[in-house]
């Protein structure tokens, strides 16, 4: 199916990557991992040192087009993108420099409108759950989405 929206997550941990995340999922009875795709914070791995070279890197997640595994009510028709990190103070400049980049790719390609990038917590599901995932105001990428302001 089309995407339609773009959802915005955090992983809710202070280190991660895609195939931890991965991990994460199938031991929660998933299929795989359920984002599309992982932005990392330079934290990989649990214990380990940051590694300054890939903060900011995006990984691939499950493939776009597939059913997602990241928001009740809209699995079918998003992308889902998680940045590691517990909020926005523990996020690193280069992920959202990534992120900025990476869903304006993301709308252009798709025909995605700018008010259709919700952080998890803005949806009906993330809102009834009492989401506050992704732990930053989503309305600031769709500002920069529709050219006000940069981040």
């Amino acid at each position: 199916m089309k995407p339609q929206y773009i959802i915005i997550h955090c992983s809710d941990s202070e280190w991660g990557c895609s195939r931890e995340i991965n991990k994460w999922h199938l031991e929660r009875g998933f299929s795989g991992i359920g984002y599309n795709f992982v932005l990392l914070n330079g934290k990989p791995e649990s214990g380990g040192r940051k590694i300054t070279s890939l903060m900011g890197c995006i990984e691939c997640g499950r493939e776009v087009g597939a059913e997602g595994a990241h928001c009740l009510g809209y699995n079918k028709n998003s992308i889902g993108i998680c940045l590691v990190g517990k909020g926005q103070e523990s996020f690193c400049t280069e992920q959202f420099d990534s992120l900025k980049m990476l869903v304006s790719e993301l709308c252009t390609m798709h025909g995605i409108p700018a008010e259709n990038v919700l952080g998890h917590n803005e949806t009906e599901s993330g809102k009834a759950e009492g989401k506050t995932c992704p732990n930053f105001p989503v309305e600031a990428i769709r500002v920069y989405l529709k050219g006000r302001v940069k981040l």
